[in-house]
């Protein structure tokens, strides 16, 4: 009798813990309930689009329930236009974006910016793509270390603009070089690369997916390669280290990661990665990618945390260099 009139007693709280219990799993079994806007900070047509817009369905086809995810292009300032909206944004899950590190991080260090990477909340490494120095391929210039010889009084670099992020990445490798320089900007990747092509320009600093086929063409010849260790592709070119460069090697390499806006509650996150996770290794985001001669290299969101972390500090050396060129692009 005892026992039954404590259960009894006792039964409103049992009964509130329960539906509570139910109320809270409710709530997060009811993510995503709508359109999810996936932001991307450049225009259609480049890398950045491409990778986003193919990803995209495969993010829909893993979520727990069925909506969309629509890419939305917010182009301008180095991706940091979209940065700064997706630092703003509500974080319920329904915003999410692809990130430019090797831009973002060494803006973040010298210009007043809405954003701080710090805070974002990351939910994946979606890839990361090795720069590399080319020149034409009939250049008397063999190595980079032919550019020491200054036989120019300045060599003409071409660029997509001074605060791109391959256009910082060329700076600080020529400025620990003692080289001197001018941009020869142009407003896209094909035309700078065509400068080089056609001997306008002596040298460029490009991501390597974006100069792979004029590499194999044989018209652009790969003279420094920023990694741990050298392509198999082009054995014979040196990374930093080699040339006493070794805080290059990997410092430089542009990096998509993939984020939210801060504070996302962390069940949403955990489902937001999870779909990531199994998109980036679905069978048929890699055919896309294979079409696209792109590659997925996958780091979960604690892992691409510790990549923001590295990028900050080891850009942290060079804010001289970088604020000087930031503030020629402003001037220009």
């Amino acid at each position: 009798m005892t026992q039954y009139l404590y259960y009894r007693s006792n039964l409103p709280a049992m009964v509130f813990l329960i539906l509570s219990g139910y109320a809270i799993t409710a709530v997060a079994g009811a993510y995503p309930e709508k359109n999810i806007e996936f932001i991307v900070g450049y225009a259609p047509g480049g890398g950045y689009s491409d990778v986003a817009q193919a990803l995209a369905p495969f993010i829909e086809k893993h979520l727990p329930r069925k909506v969309n995810v629509v890419v939305r292009h917010m182009e301008g300032a180095g991706s940091a236009i979209a940065a700064n909206y997706l630092q703003k944004a509500k974080p319920d899950g329904y915003t999410i974006g692809i990130y430019n590190l090797a831009g973002l991080a060494p803006t973040q260090l010298v210009r007043k910016v809405s954003y701080d990477l710090n805070e974002v909340t990351w939910l994946a490494r979606l890839s990361v793509d090795n720069v590399v120095a080319v020149v034409n391929v009939e250049s008397p210039y063999k190595s980079i270390l032919d550019f020491k010889k200054q036989d120019k009084p300045m060599y003409l670099m071409s660029t997509r603009g001074l605060a791109d992020n391959n256009t910082i990445n060329a700076a600080v490798t020529f400025a620990k070089l003692g080289v001197k320089w001018k941009p020869l900007n142009h407003d896209g990747t094909v035309k700078a690369i065509l400068a080089v092509m056609r001997g306008d320009a002596d040298i460029l600093w490009s991501t390597y997916e974006s100069v792979r086929q004029y590499i194999e063409s044989k018209d652009l010849r790969p003279i420094l390669f920023y990694d741990t260790k050298r392509s198999l592709e082009f054995p014979d070119v040196p990374i930093p280290s080699e040339l006493g460069m070794p805080d290059l090697d990997e410092s430089m390499n542009s990096h998509r990661l993939l984020g939210a806006p801060p504070k996302l509650p962390p069940d949403v996150r955990a489902v937001l990665e999870t779909a990531i996770r199994q998109a980036i290794e679905d069978r048929g985001f890699h055919e896309a990618l294979h079409r696209m001669k792109r590659t997925a290299e996958y780091l979960n969101g604690r892992q691409a945390e510790r990549v923001v972390r590295d990028s900050l500090r080891n850009f942290q050396a060079y804010t001289d260099v970088i604020k000087q060129l930031l503030g020629d692009a402003n001037r220009n």
